[in-house]
């Protein structure tokens, strides 16, 4: 009996398998100047709801830029009924539907980033945290995946790596109140 064919097979969808388990989790290329509903993306589990939510501030979108100032926007969250996400607490926080249990690399594509008020300039993105304190988190300070200064971030593709997460989680992105981005893009996968 020839066992090469049956082995070869096996080595290959080994091979295989692991790049199955690598990839895009999500991308979005902010061209639509309505973001915030389920039209322009919405949650791959109800088609009723958006994947980005507005957590605070005045988030929008101007020719193809998500402008963010002073505000939050979640990737992600479940929602209730009306698309509002709840605030975590330290016990509890909304379920979110990016599978962020591996590695994963975030990269923002961002076409401006200002100083508004210097001190207060920072860019953050948060894993399974909808708020903007690190303690209304199940976990704490290291829900804080991303803490970048605008003087840290550079025109075109910034990429973060990380680990933190679950498979039911989900992002939030905010710029501080002295920070002015434009982003392009974003993009989650894994490694």
């Amino acid at each position: 009996m020839n066992l090469r064919k049956p082995l070869l097979a096996v080595v290959i969808a080994l091979a295989f398998s692991g790049l199955a388990q690598a990839g895009e989790l999500m991308s979005a290329s902010f061209t639509s100047d309505k973001v915030f509903v389920p039209a322009f993306k919405a949650l791959p589990t109800d088609a009723s709801k958006p994947f980005f939510a507005v957590t605070f501030g005045e988030p929008k979108v101007e020719a193809g830029k998500l402008v963010l100032a002073n505000g939050r926007v979640t990737l992600g969250a479940v929602g209730d009924a009306s698309g509002a996400i709840a605030e975590s607490t330290a016990a509890t926080r909304p379920d979110g539907v990016l599978d962020l249990s591996k590695p994963y690399k975030i990269t923002v594509k961002i076409s401006e980033a200002s100083t508004v008020i210097a001190g207060k300039d920072t860019f953050f993105i948060y894993v399974n945290n909808s708020t903007a304190k690190m303690v209304q988190s199940p976990l704490g300070e290291a829900s804080v995946i991303v803490r970048a200064p605008i003087s840290e971030l550079k025109a075109g593709d910034n990429v973060f790596n990380a680990t933190l997460g679950d498979a039911k989680s989900f992002l939030q992105i905010r710029a501080e109140s002295g920070a002015a981005l434009k982003i392009e893009s974003i993009k989650v996968e894994s490694i």
